[in-house]
């Protein structure tokens, strides 16, 4: 199954039979687990109806990703499985360390891929002592700090300021790192949803206003994958300086995203899977023989 992208400029989405037609392609329908459409798309109420009442999910973006609506089937579903995720909070220390664990080994693998050689023995043990969140946090954030002090020195001065900048990005790297972050998190909740969770109740992360943490949790296992793929993009020259343009931030132009969506395609299939299995994982934890009464 694939998480299948529509970013071309007016494209025009129809769902005939058991196919969705564009412009350009027809994609049948058991080829699709989630439909990603790009604010320019073009599709009506009827064929959002005919979409959902297939159990296709539709997720739109706007074009820097910030924004974003999920439009899911009228279902109640999998009523149990949320009354599961809050008796799991009981246990959401195990959760969450079991979480941080395999973001902090992802992380130092994705480094050697560079020949970039990263100890976590320390990390490792003060997140196994570790007895509550907060504690857990104050270890990420320093096993964060010290990543990203070895992932930025792959690039050139001028691609990176050296750290990790957000809100806004300073930079080029951290641009499309927020960039691709925000598209897995919207795709991550999207999922969620489908499989019959709820976003906001979390085990790592404190859910806050219109936050799904949920989402924020699993992308953790999935941000090596994601930083990789970055790098990837400046070290080969996919992306260089003159693809992003700084107002308020440095972000990217909006020919360099549809130019970055093309390459993206493969890359979220490939994170789709490992997505699912996330979830599955998730699932597989919450079962009522492994939590704690």
């Amino acid at each position: 199954m694939n998480t299948v992208i529509i970013d071309k400029n007016d494209q025009k989405i129809e769902l005939k039979g058991a196919k969705v037609y564009t412009n350009e392609h027809t994609i049948p329908l058991k080829l699709i687990d989630l439909l990603i459409l790009t604010e320019s798309a073009k599709i009506t109420p009827k064929t959002i109806l005919n979409l959902t009442n297939e159990n296709i999910p539709l997720l739109f973006l706007s074009n820097d990703s910030k924004k974003f609506s999920i439009t899911l089937p009228a279902i109640s579903k999998n009523s149990e499985l949320k009354v599961l995720q809050y008796k799991a909070l009981s246990k959401n220390v195990e959760i969450a360390k079991a979480l941080l664990f395999e973001k902090f080994t992802t992380h130092k693998e994705s480094l050697e891929k560079y020949d970039i050689v990263m100890s976590i023995d320390d990390e490792l043990t003060a997140l196994a002592l570790a007895k509550d969140i907060d504690t857990m946090m104050g270890v990420e954030g320093a096993t964060a700090r010290k990543y990203f002090g070895h992932y930025f020195s792959l690039f050139e001065r001028k691609l990176t300021k050296g750290y990790r900048s957000k809100n806004p990005p300073l930079d080029p790297v951290n641009a499309t790192l927020s960039y691709i972050y925000t598209l897995g998190y919207n795709t991550i909740t999207a999922k969620l949803y489908m499989k019959g969770f709820e976003p906001s109740i979390s085990y790592l992360h404190t859910p806050f206003r219109n936050h799904f943490a949920l989402s924020s949790d699993i992308l953790e296992t999935l941000r090596a994958d994601i930083n990789n793929f970055v790098a990837d993009l400046f070290l080969n020259q996919t992306l260089t300086t003159d693809d992003f343009t700084a107002k308020g931030g440095v972000y990217l132009t909006q020919q360099s995203r549809i130019k970055l969506w093309t390459i993206l395609k493969p890359f979220m299939n490939k994170l789709n899977k490992k997505v699912n299995k996330q979830i599955a994982h998730l699932k597989k934890q919450l079962e009522p023989s492994t939590i704690l009464s």
